[in-house]
């Protein structure tokens, strides 16, 4: 004899109901939806160590992209019906289609839905029934089958979604909440679910999956082949919808269920328990079977009674952890209004609406900001579960856990929140945690992510900031990271030995190289030196030279910080630098546009990177290399270049003021072409006006050639001159049209040397006449 209990995935009024309604008829079996490739892990839902929200993880492990989780929470009517199973001894099973068999199929080539005619398989007397139709809220009298007509394209997406319209719910999650989970219903809740669904999936007759038909078929088998062992009263859970043609199994063909599953491909799958959080268990997140309140159904579950005044309470103490104002009185004040609220509109309890509308009113009065906190922490939950050691784990999953404990992380590890978290890399423990988060990140399992800039802490080579949010669907990853070792420290390098021999690019062989050093992999060290050193050898191409630049010799700046050995990197770093030498000025010659942005970038990574080196010998050696582009004459380097190198030799003190005003009169002298004038500007200003307002001898050059510039010529420049002056702060913008308002300008302090434009110095007039459009430029 089978009993169906069609439920709610992760309701909790079928949760209570279903408990009472296993212990009253006292199955001698038990079969739950639910993925059979994990039956033997079921035995562990006895172990208290086994903290829901967890879920079950099925996986090829051949093929890791097919991962299926199945979440189960406190209030969860499968779990309570697993621990019933247990704690009473009776054999309990899952019957859904395998994740063996689901796994073929996800290939695109297969139909993507057939037709169900739901109708054949019908018992006559079906559309008879109505024993229980009271249960159904206010649906009583309504003639189910004339609506669904009307509505049939209305209700396709969501069958449930017209019955909540009939009761006067927006939504069908409210409707089914208040009707079903909020009430503590009586056993007999099923047969009104079950006559229900009936008459939806009879008159709806909507089409099903491929999918769906064939789970539906193999949970009618699994029912057959347990009747044939002899079980003589077996409780069938299951979800809601599939509950008519479970309860209806001797109106489908055993020879067409066989016929339809006897040909799926079978794919190996192996299964394991894994931590889950509230927030991945709501339907925000995606999942299609969530809630949309997970932590207020915990409540509804475990605290029914006194749930509205035990979570008011608790959205009262949030409010003043946050320093936010909430007294007692606003929560007597808060209670008064939701149940006043749950009579008016004829509800037993007052359900999340009633409590959301109070809150609001009451505790954050109007205030919705204070209200996204609350929705955030206790209508959807920040709950993470936990798995005790007995259970079974890849081996990289226990180290990995094992190492967290070490670095004393294990605060970060066990929520759901993100945290910031900065690490003094001269202590052994912080220095430990980044060694772990560098190698789990090398194993694509991002938990940390660097975090630029001191964000209000101390800066310097010994922090590090990292912020930390663990998500539970990083199991698969550690799955997957389980193919290269045992351990995190042994996985990584041999992803990293992997790495070494695949990656044909300098710049990528460094970025590893790095990665490799912050994660302290110094294994991996002699063959991914080794091999930068064959790729480096056989490279030409100058930019990519530099690109490999910065990563080495960070490496060299900070190794020692990390206490890492960074030695064998120096012999590749003077390998590559004396080329880039040579190179660069040549590749400066005869360039487009387009090019020259890239080198002009370029330039400015070198140049930083050799600063952060500062080593006299090569800084000696860049800088004469910027004098060959220094030096060049426009018709052969682009004149954007040539400014940038004056700029930094100037920075340097290689050139002084004068030698530098020299050089920009002459680049900005009558007989070049103004476009060429403004490029070599562009260069040399490089977004920083600063250098015009302290050097009165520069500023004198600039605005001289601003002014001789013919107004037909001005509005052809304008738009490249604004470019240059839009990159300055405001307050260098405003400073230098100051200085263009300023008529008591004079050339004093300018070299001698420098060759004179004919004419005054200053014309009131022509200055005049182009103030106006100065303002727009700056």
């Amino acid at each position: 004899m089978f009993k169906i209990f069609g439920i709610r995935h992760h309701g909790p009024g079928s949760a209570r109901a279903l408990k009472r309604a296993l212990e009253d008829w006292n199955p001698d079996a038990i079969l739950i939806e639910g993925p059979p490739d994990a039956d033997n892990l079921i035995r562990h839902v006895a172990n208290e160590g086994l903290r829901p929200p967890v879920a079950l993880l099925v996986y090829n492990p051949k093929n890791l992209q097919q991962a299926s989780y199945f979440p189960f929470a406190e209030f969860s009517p499968e779990w309570q019906a697993m621990r019933f199973a247990l704690q009473n001894k009776t054999v309990v099973a899952f019957m859904d289609l395998p994740q063996s068999l689901n796994f073929s199929l996800k290939n695109p080539d297969e139909p993507t839905q057939q037709s169900l005619d739901f109708s054949e398989n019908m018992p006559e007397n079906a559309e008879n029934e109505r024993g229980n139709a009271e249960n159904l809220g206010n649906t009583e009298g309504v003639d189910l089958a004339e609506h669904l007509e009307k509505f049939h394209a209305k209700i396709e997406n969501d069958p449930l979604n017209y019955m909540a319209q009939l009761a006067g719910f927006t939504d069908s999650e409210r409707w089914w909440e208040a009707t079903f989970e909020q009430n503590d219903n009586a056993t007999d809740i099923f047969d009104a679910i079950l006559e229900m669904m009936t008459a939806l999936r009879h008159h709806l007759s909507r089409a099903e999956t491929v999918e769906t038909i064939l789970r539906e078929a193999y949970m009618r088998q699994t029912m057959r082949s347990y009747e044939k062992k002899g079980f003589t009263k077996i409780a069938v859970i299951c979800g809601a919808w599939h509950a008519p043609v479970l309860a209806t199994i001797q109106a489908f063909n055993v020879k067409k269920d066989v016929e339809m599953l006897k040909n799926i491909k079978k794919t190996p799958t192996e299964a394991t328990w894994t931590p889950w959080t509230y927030d991945r268990l709501a339907l925000s997140s995606g999942y299609g079977a969530g809630v949309t309140s997970p932590a207020w159904y915990d409540f509804l579950y475990s605290k029914r009674k006194t749930s509205v005044i035990r979570w008011l309470t608790k959205a009262a103490r949030l409010l003043r952890k946050e320093d936010l104002s909430a007294s007692s009185a606003h929560v007597i004040e808060a209670v008064r209004l939701a149940e006043t609220l749950a009579i008016l509109r004829g509800r037993s309890i007052a359900g999340l609406d009633e409590l959301e509308e109070a809150a609001l009113t009451v505790l954050c009065e109007g205030a919705t900001s204070m209200m996204d906190l609350i929705r955030k922490k206790l209508i959807i939950g920040d709950i993470i579960g936990k798995v005790p050691p007995e259970v079974p784990q890849v081996p990289l999953q226990r180290d990995l856990e094992a190492a967290i404990k070490t670095a004393r992380l294990s605060k970060e590890y066990a929520t759901t929140e993100p945290i910031t978290k900065e690490l003094d890399l001269r202590k052994d423990t912080q220095l430990a945690a980044s060694h772990l988060l560098h190698r789990i990140t090398l194993l694509s399992i991002p938990w940390g992510k660097p975090m630029r800039g001191n964000m209000g802490r101390r800066q310097g080579s010994f922090a590090e900031i990292w912020k930390l949010q663990w998500k539970p669907d990083y199991a698969v990853r550690v799955i997957e990271g389980a193919q290269w070792g045992n351990t995190v420290i042994e996985a990584a390098t041999n992803f990293v030995n992997n790495k070494t021999f695949t990656l044909e690019k300098l710049p990528e062989l460094t970025e590893l190289l790095q990665k490799t050093l912050d994660a302290d992999l110094v294994g991996t060290l002699p063959k991914l030196v080794k091999r930068l050193q064959d790729i480096s050898a056989l490279t030409e191409d100058v930019l990519i030279l530099i690109d490999a630049l910065l990563p080495l010799i960070n490496i060299i700046r900070y190794g020692n910080v990390r206490k890492s050995d960074a030695t064998a990197v120096r012999f590749v770093l003077e390998q590559i630098l004396p080329r880039i030498y040579v190179g660069l000025p040549s590749l400066t010659l005869h360039t487009d546009d387009d090019a020259s942005e890239l080198i002009f970038s370029k330039i400015q990574a070198t140049h930083r990177a050799l600063n952060l080196l500062n080593e006299m010998p090569h800084t000696t050696a860049w800088l004469q290399a910027l004098r060959h582009i220094a030096d060049a004459k426009t018709d052969t380097t682009h004149a954007k270049l040539i400014g940038l190198a004056v700029r930094l030799l100037f920075d340097k003190g290689i050139f002084d003021s004068g030698q530098t005003a020299i050089k920009l009169r002459f680049a900005l002298s009558t007989g070049n072409e103004p476009l060429e004038c403004a490029a070599w500007l562009e260069g040399f200003l490089d977004k920083n006006g600063l250098i015009l307002i302290h050097y009165e001898a520069l500023w004198y050059v600039v605005n001289e050639w601003v002014v001789s510039i013919e107004m037909t010529r001005f509005d052809e420049l304008l738009p490249l001159l604004r470019r240059t002056f839009a990159n300055f702060s405001p307050s260098e913008r405003e400073k230098i049209f100051t200085l263009a308002q300023n008529k008591g300008i004079t050339s004093a302090g300018i070299d001698e040397t420098l060759p004179t434009f004919s004419g005054s110095f200053y014309d009131e007039k022509r200055a005049k006449a182009v103030l106006g459009m100065l303002k727009q430029v700056f």
